[in-house]
């Protein structure tokens, strides 16, 4: 009987097993600290053998293999540290490791048995990969005493690896190409060798072997390279264009070492990384060099007509994107536009009409990269632009659902406005489309984004160095519209190029008009002298007229007609009014850009067809003489009245333009506005909101014929609806009319509730009666026979026919006559608003004015008549803000009898009696507390004002018609507690 051998216990090392297990740890602080800490354990001073030595290499090449957390990124970093370190003889009395045994050892750690599962093969393949990375990296084959067959021998293992392992064909090339970068890793004799080896695999002509190929001639110029591969041995020799553009595409054949061509072999799968060689070709072709291919070529040949080719898959247009969100953020202004092909941009187009596109999220990021850039360096705009309309997609922003090209437009700086006006002039004079449609809507849409240039664009402050290229850019845009919509171009035999082709339709004329009254609109607010702009169209109107060789006016007057001889006298005196304008002092200086203003919209809507325009030249001739130059009071009120007659006129119309206008004018001459001016505007908010205030107030002037001149700078794009400002401020805030009018259709609809049953059932008597029928609820077991027409002669059809022709036509008419007044009230409401806001302005610079006093009452009855909300409003934050202005300290310019400020305080003290809304109410508190202060201030006694008060709580108290709120009582002890501090010295030292 045998005995069985005792097992002896294995000595294994804790520490060194906790090492291994931290060199796979995904913190990267954590593995280098397990690193360090190895290559502490194996240090020269410790003496390690050579025994320990091979170990350790066998294990850390063993980990390569590993797919366990980060294993091969903290054990291929021990491992060229300690290659590095164990490796290089230093003549020191230590244990040495050879570099062929190194080699071997990972050969026999790497090699994949047969019989190994597919995930175990890969991971084998990749650990190979990782220690001859690991072996280059450390520098040992660079070493004196290293032959260069120890080199061949990694070169034979990574080209093995790239050709029998298509999806690892990158990572070889890679660590080769990061290997040519570091000097200490090899020589000239390596890098020969390297190309050698290369040609013979066949990978010269692939992504890699260009990428190696152009970083190897730039670390080692004077090397010898394999001269049958490229022309005068550079890839990027202007001759290898095309061959050069199908390798990066990844469709290229290769050749062997006789030449003979074969098949490269692809990446294998797809992959979302880009491909290292592009960088490495584009960056080489940023330097200008003798006989290289430009950027712009290889760009389109490769990417725009390649990766971005209609035909192309989208995996290559995905790297198409990829390609130029890296080079947006690089390339120089005079390559950019190179990257904005016509191919790249339809494919983005298309990728970002619809979210459901494969590509649509990447297409969006590489929109966002242009604006990122353009963000850094504003004068790419112009570029950008130029490629979008060069291309054909002016319409960029309407295809894709964006804003792409407002914002770019808005990104403009002055210097680029200087090159995109004139390639919008031209694409304005020559559309690139044949058809009159067509061209007239390339127009409109030029002419939008004009109007967004001039309304983006920082109107620079007076004295700024750069308000002469500001107002040279706002002119070229006004001389635009006012050419082609006022003008027609003489065509000239010898240069055809002047006329614009195809000729200009009426439709497009009546575009650039508005857009004209658009842009001016904005440059009135924009610009600190508002007349600047309207007097430079005006003046060039005047210029073109004189060229009559180039331009023929489309609206002409006969020279001896009355309206020929009041449109020169405008002419005349705005020249008078710009010459006393440039020596007159400040004060005097508003009021003459005021007027210059008034005269130079006027005649500019003499030029649209406004009939109302030359009479109100006429008007402005009286009025402006009698205000600088009569010193009659008489005179001078009448010449008021008659301003503010013009200005009504003006805020009338639906025109965000002559809003301004008037606001503008109205603001310089508020002191020269009398008790009958301002009684003129108090009659437009008493005038009822309905047909008979509309026939009242506009004297039955209104007709549908004006509608063009007064919607002339109301922009209207795409067929959508236009939109009228009637916001209370300076900005431009507009609302669109069905809108404004919303609360006039519920109270319609409130209003006409009643009626609609009635209506409806009185035409369906009428129909019934003309067909001879009953309805089926009167009737419900009538002979069908007794309907049928088959017993009708012809005479009898007729006399139905004309039957029903009467009572659809009576039914036409009541719709109509339902419409009217619908339009009626929208428009009482719509001039209401406009006088509300004149006011508004009146009381912020005239407060303290005697008659300022006069609109109290009137404001207060609008707020409590009005149906519509926004004009109740607009009313209450009058009366608030003229309460705000009025301090206890002020004190009227007249004085004011108190008896005559104690009859507004009981009249408002009445009204507020009267029922009302909320907002009535509070607007009724206030005025009662703003009278207080006036009167108190302006001689009255507190205690006058406490007895109305008594009054009025009385009779809340005991009539029962009185609807006063109490909050109108609280509003008044809230307001004595805080102004009890103020009055009490006062009422003391009085005493």
């Amino acid at each position: 009987m045998s005995l069985k051998r005792r097992r002896e216990p294995i000595s294994v090392d804790a520490q060194i097993v906790e090492i291994y297990e931290d060199l796979a740890n995904e913190n990267e602080e954590i593995r280098l600290k397990a690193a360090h800490t190895l290559l502490t354990k194996v240090s020269s001073e410790k003496s390690p053998s050579l025994e320990a030595l091979q170990k350790i290499l066998k294990r850390l090449f063993r980990g390569l293999s590993s797919s366990r957390k980060a294993a091969r990124l903290g054990f291929s970093v021990a491992l060229t540290e300690i290659l590095q370190q164990h490796c290089i003889s230093d003549h020191i009395d230590r244990p040495v490791l050879e570099v062929a045994a190194v080699i071997s050892v990972l050969e026999e750690q790497t090699r994949a048995l047969a019989g190994v599962s597919g995930q175990e093969e890969r991971d084998h393949y990749l650990g190979r990969l990782f220690g001859a990375e690991a072996i280059i990296k450390s520098g040992i084959l660079s070493l004196p005493d290293s032959s260069v067959a120890q080199w061949e021998r990694v070169l034979y293992l990574i080209f093995e690896l790239a050709k029998k392992k298509s999806w690892l064909r990158e990572e070889c090339g890679w660590v080769l190409c990061a290997a040519l970068k570091d000097p200490h890793t090899m020589d000239s004799a390596h890098v020969e060798v390297l190309f050698e080896k290369l040609d013979s695999a066949g990978l010269t002509k692939t992504p890699e072997g260009v990428g190696l190929w152009i970083t190897a001639q730039q670390a080692y110029p004077d090397v010898k390279y394999p001269r049958h591969v490229w022309h005068h041995g550079n890839p990027l020799h202007r001759k290898e264009k095309a061959t050069l553009a199908r390798i990066l595409k990844e469709t290229s054949t290769s050749h062997d070492a006789n030449g003979t061509a074969k098949k490269a072999s692809q990446r294998g799968t797809w992959t979302s990384r880009l491909h290292f060689s592009w960088d490495i070709v584009f960056q080489a072709l940023l330097e200008d060099r003798p006989k290289q291919l430009a950027f712009p070529d290889l760009w389109v040949e490769a990417v725009d007509n390649g990766l971005f080719a209609a035909a192309s898959s989208d995996e290559r247009k995905y790297w198409g994107f990829l390609l130029f969100q890296k080079h947006v953020q690089i390339l120089p202004i005079t390559l950019f536009g190179t990257i904005l092909g016509s191919n790249f941009l339809r494919c983005m187009i298309n990728q970002l009409a619809s979210a459901e596109r494969y590509l649509h999220r990447i297409a969006e990021k590489s929109l966002r990269a242009i604006h990122s850039r353009i963000d850094q360096d504003p004068q790419i705009t112009s570029v950008v632009i130029e490629r979008f309309i060069a291309n054909g997609y002016a319409n960029f922003d309407h295809i894709t659902k964006t804003k792409t090209l407002e914002k770019l437009l808005n990104q403009a700086n002055l210097q680029c406005l200087g090159d995109i006006i004139p390639m919008f002039c031209q694409l304005i004079h020559r559309p690139e489309a044949q058809d009159e449609k067509s061209a007239s809507a390339t127009r409109q849409l030029i002419s939008d984004y004009l109007v967004s240039l001039v309304r983006s664009t920082r109107s620079p402050a007076e004295g700024d160095l750069v308000l002469t290229e500001y107002n040279r850019c706002m002119s070229a845009i006004t001389t635009i519209f006012l050419k082609h919509a006022y003008f027609e171009v003489i065509p000239d035999v010898n240069d055809t190029a002047k006329s614009p082709e195809p000729p200009m339709s009426s439709g497009s004329r009546e575009v650039f008009k508005s857009r004209l009254m658009s842009c001016l609109s904005h440059l009135m607010v924009k610009s600190e002298n508002p007349a600047y702009h309207p007097y430079e169209v005006v003046n060039t109107i005047r210029l073109y007229e004189t060229q009559t060789e180039e331009y023929s006016p489309l609206m002409s007057f006969d020279e001896k007609s009355d309206v020929a001889e009041i449109i020169r006298k405008g002419w005349k005196t705005i020249n008078k009014l710009h010459k006393d304008e440039q020596s007159a002092d400040p004060a005097r200086t508003d009021y003459l850009r005021a007027f210059k203003l008034l005269y130079t919209l006027t005649i500019l809507q003499v030029y649209n067809g406004d009939a109302d325009a030359v009479s109100i030249i006429d008007e402005l001739q009286t009025c402006s003489k009698a205000l600088f130059a009569s010193k009659s009071p008489i005179d001078r009120g009448e010449a008021s009245e008659t301003l503010v007659e013009i200005i009504l006129s003006l805020v009338s119309k639906p025109s965000l333009l002559f809003k301004r206008l008037a606001q503008q004018v109205f603001s310089v001459c508020t002191s020269a506005v009398n008790a009958n001016g301002l009684q003129s505007m108090i009659m437009v908010l008493e005038t009822k909101e309905n047909v008979s205030g509309q026939q009242e107030i506009f004297e039955q002037e209104v007709s549908n014929g004006d509608s063009d001149v007064v919607m002339s700078d109301v922009e209207e794009v795409d067929g959508e609806t236009p939109h009228v400002e009637i916001a209370l401020n300076d900005t431009t805030q507009t609302m669109d009319m069905s809108d404004a009018g919303s609360s006039i259709d519920g109270q319609l609809q409130d209003d006409n509730s009643d009626t609609t049953d009635d209506e409806l059932a009185e035409f369906d008597a009428k129909l019934a009666q003309a067909l001879g029928t009953r309805r089926l609820d009167e009737d419900i077991a009538a002979n069908e026979d007794e309907s049928s027409d088959e017993d009708m002669d012809d005479e009898q059809m007729e006399a139905l026919d004309e039957q029903l022709e009467i009572v659809f036509r009576e039914r036409k008419k009541l719709i109509s006559k339902k419409n009217e007044k619908k339009e009626a009230k929208e428009s009482i409401i719509f001039f209401k608003s406009r006088v509300l806001e004149l006011l508004e302005i009146y009381i912020k610079q005239q407060y303290l004015k005697q008659q300022a006093l006069s609109i109290i009452l009137p404001i207060l009855s609008l707020v409590r008549t009005t149906s519509n909300k926004q004009i109740s409003e607009k009313a209450c934050n009058l009366i608030r803000d003229y309460l705000k202005l009025y301090k206890l300290k002020d004190r009227l310019d007249a004085s004011v009898l108190p008896e005559k400020a104690k009859s507004f305080l009981e009249a408002v003290h009445k009204e507020a009696m009267e029922e009302g809304s909320n907002a009535h109410a509070n607007a009724c508190s206030q005025a009662s507390l703003l009278l207080t202060k006036i009167y108190i201030t302006n001689g009255g006694d507190l205690s006058d004002v406490m007895s109305q008060y008594a009054v009025t709580q009385l009779a809340f108290m005991t009539e029962l018609d009185c609807h006063i709120r109490t909050s109108f009582f609280s509003d008044w002890l809230n307001w004595c507690t805080s102004a009890r501090k103020a009055l009490a010295p006062q009422y003391k030292s009085s005493e």
